[in-house]
C-alpha cells in the first residue's frame, strides 16, 4: 500500500527514527527553541478545548521566540494536554502543521548529565486517561519553521489519532515567562499521583491507586541492564533494611522498559532476586508506554560496541506518598541510599 505524504510537510511519527538531540543545560535547550515563525491570527490564551471522537485536547501553547533574526530552519515546541473521555484507548500517530516542514513528538530525558530529545513513534492515550505534553517531558517539536511568531498569535496543527481521526487544534503563542506549568507540566510533588496499572507474574493486575496508605517507590529499568538497574535495586535493599519495622508500609516497584524480553514472570523474578518483597511489573507495549508517559519516562533501544542490545532509559526514582500523590522525584545522581531513605521517611511521616 502506498503511503500518501502528510500535509504541510509533516512526517509520520512512525517513520524513520531521527538522531537523538543533545543539550548540556536548560539554558542551551531554551536557546534551541528560538525560532522565527509566522504571524497568524491573534488568539486565545491556551484555554480553548478541541474535541472529536471522545478525545479532548486543551492547554495548547507554544513559547514564543526569545531572540530575533534566527534562520527559518529553527524549531519550536508545542505543549498540550490530551484527555481520552471514551471507553476505548486511542493512539496519536502523526502531527501536521502548514507552518513547519516537520512536526514530531519528542520526549526529553537526562542521562549521564546530558539532556536528550528522543523521537516517539506513537503516543498511546489510555481510555479515561490523560497524557500531558509539557516542559521537561513530552512535547511536539516543529522543525523548519517558515515565519516568525509573537505572543498572542496562534499556530494551526492537526493531530492524527488512530480512532478519533484528524483533530484540528490551535496553539496560542505565549512568552516564556507566562508559560504556566500547571496546565500540562510533568507531575511534581503536591500534584495527583500518576497512574500505574500493569500485570503481575500471577496474572493479577497491579494498580498503584490501590496502594493508598503505603509509600510506593517506583523505578523503571530492564532485567538485562548491566549496571544502573541492579545498583538502584541494591540501594533499595539497604533503604528497606534501614526502615526497620516501617518497611511494611513501603512498596518497592520495578517496572520494565523492555517488554519484548521481560515478561511479567521475568520482571517479578528479577525484582525478587534483591528482596522477596519487591514487585516486578511488565505488560504489553501499549500498557508500558502508558506507564512511561504517566511518569514521563523515556526509553529506546541501542547497542554496545559488541553489538549487544541495550535499552537507554530515564533513571529517576519516584516516591509516591501514602495519599497517592507524587511526593518526590530523585534523579539518578540523587538516588543514593541516604537520599532515597530520607525521601521515603519524609513521605511516611511521623
Amino acid at each position: 500500500m502506498t503511503r500518501r505524504p502528510l500535509a504541510g510537510g509533516a512526517r509520520r511519527l512512525g517513520g524513520k527514527r531521527r538522531p537523538v538531540r543533545w543539550a548540556r543545560s536548560r539554558a542551551v535547550r531554551a536557546a534551541g527553541l528560538v525560532v522565527p515563525l509566522i504571524a497568524c491570527t491573534p488568539g486565545g490564551t491556551g484555554a480553548e478545548r478541541f474535541a472529536q471522537g471522545g478525545v479532548v485536547v486543551s492547554h495548547v501553547v507554544a513559547p514564543e521566540p526569545v531572540a530575533a533574526g534566527m534562520p527559518a530552519d529553527q524549531t519550536m515546541a508545542v505543549y498540550l494536554v490530551i484527555t481520552n473521555e471514551g471507553d476505548v484507548a486511542d493512539t496519536l500517530t502523526a502531527v501536521e502543521s502548514p507552518l513547519a516542514t516537520r512536526a514530531l513528538v519528542h520526549s526529553e530525558m537526562t542521562h549521564d548529565g546530558m539532556t536528550m530529545m528522543v523521537p516517539l513513534a506513537v503516543v498511546p492515550v489510555p481510555a479515561h486517561g490523560v497524557v500531558r505534553l509539557a516542559p521537561a517531558g513530552m512535547h511536539i517539536m516543529m522543525e523548519g519553521m517558515r515565519r516568525r511568531l509573537a505572543a498572542g498569535d496562534t499556530v494551526p496543527l492537526v493531530l492524527v489519532f488512530r480512532n478519533a481521526g484528524r483533530l484540528a487544534v490551535r496553539a496560542t503563542v505565549v512568552r516564556y515567562a507566562d508559560l504556566e506549568r500547571p496546565a500540562g507540566a510533568a507531575p511534581t510533588p503536591s500534584e495527583p499521583g500518576p497512574a500505574l496499572r500493569l500485570t503481575r507474574s500471577d496474572g493479577a493486575a497491579f494498580d498503584l491507586a490501590a496502594e493508598r496508605g503505603k509509600v510506593v517507590v517506583v523505578f523503571f529499568g530492564y532485567t538485562h541492564c548491566p549496571d544502573l538497574c541492579p545498583l538502584t535495586l541494591a540501594n533499595f535493599v539497604w533503604v528497606r533494611r534501614r526502615l526497620g519495622a516501617r518497611a511494611k508500609l513501603v512498596r518497592f516497584v520495578f517496572v520494565t522498559v523492555d517488554p519484548g524480553r521481560d515478561s511479567p514472570a521475568r520482571a517479578m523474578a528479577y525484582a525478587r532476586q534483591f528482596d522477596s518483597s519487591f514487585i516486578g511489573l511488565s505488560g504489553d507495549s501499549v500498557a508500558l508506554a502508558a506507564a512511561q508517559q504517566a511518569f514521563h519516562v523515556a526509553s529506546w533501544v541501542t547497542h554496545d560496541s559488541a553489538g549487544n542490545v541495550l535499552v537507554a532509559h530515564s533513571a529517576s526514582v519516584f516516591v509516591v506518598g501514602r495519599d497517592g500523590a507524587l511526593a518526590r522525584v530523585l534523579s539518578h545522581d540523587e538516588a543514593d541510599v541516604d537520599r532515597v531513605y530520607a525521601a521515603v521517611s519524609e513521605a511516611l511521616g511521623p
